[in-house]
């Protein structure tokens, strides 16, 4: 009898360790599976822009004293738009260790983003060159304490979403409360399924936006961009739009008593 409740025990205990190296063996596998889903989608989000950009390059060299003058300019715009696209991937690949380690250096001062706000929209929503209608509502005087290049960061990455999935329409807004500032971009478009939101701020998950799927992305904007405000001192944090679109918010600290003085442009 001893000896049998000894073999018993001996083969729970090979139980488990095979069932430990089951465990170990598919995490590995699962592991290996999502680098190279990671490395598969970067790569083609990298050729992408360095494709189109080749591709108007070659043709201005070969004819642009034939072209007409609005259409070099043109071009020459869709190549800058693809290299700053280019140049927001590698920043925000190169980012992600930095912020998993906790060893991303913030340099924080206090701040009126405004202008910043202003800048980042142009930055994704040139003038002249996007047919959707950006509403700004920001106060008349405002100062944060934050990383004013990361900031602007945050900012693009959810300006850019909004261009990926959003409608015809876009919406800026800060505003102020007692515990800080509290930026939003929000949108029209069809919004993020509710059986998607808690994937929403998650590494590599390209969750669809309503029936858009296809938009290309390798899932990293909004991860590091609510990543990139907790370090910050703040909080990320999404809202459905009624009857429909997206709003995404963040908050960051006030660098001082600020007292809201409304003030809302359309352009």
């Amino acid at each position: 009898m001893t000896t049998a409740v000894i073999l018993y025990g001996a083969a729970r205990s090979m139980l488990r360790d095979a069932a430990r190296t089951d465990d170990a063996l598919f995490q590995e596998r699962r592991a290996n599976e999502l680098k190279n889903e990671f490395v598969s989608m970067v790569s083609h989000e990298l050729r992408t822009p360095l494709t189109s950009i080749a591709g108007f390059i070659d043709t201005l060299r070969v004819a642009w004293r034939e072209l007409p003058e609005d259409e070099v300019e043109e071009f020459l715009r869709i190549v800058t738009d693809e290299a700053s696209h280019l140049s927001q991937l590698v920043e925000d690949i190169l980012v992600i260790p930095r912020l998993e380690a906790g060893r991303l250096p913030l340099h924080t001062v206090d701040f009126d983003p405004r202008e910043d706000v202003y800048a980042s929209i142009e930055a994704i929503f040139p003038n002249g060159s996007t047919t959707r209608e950006i509403e700004i509502a920001m106060p008349g005087a405002i100062q944060v304490r934050a990383d004013r290049s990361r900031m602007k960061q945050v900012l693009r990455n959810l300006l850019e979403n909004a261009r990926k999935y959003g409608g015809d329409e876009v919406y800026v807004e800060v505003g102020l409360t007692d515990s800080g500032a509290v930026f939003v971009v929000a949108d029209n478009g069809p919004g993020v399924p509710e059986t998607d939101r808690h994937r929403i701020f998650e590494p590599f998950e390209q969750v669809g936006k309503g029936d858009n799927r296809e938009a290309s992305g390798v899932g990293l904007g909004l991860p590091i961009a609510s990543q990139l405000v907790t370090a910050m001192g703040g909080r990320m944090w999404y809202e459905q739009s009624f009857p429909r679109g997206a709003r995404f918010c963040f908050s960051l600290p006030l660098a001082g008593s600020m007292q809201p003085v409304a003030e809302s442009t359309t352009t």
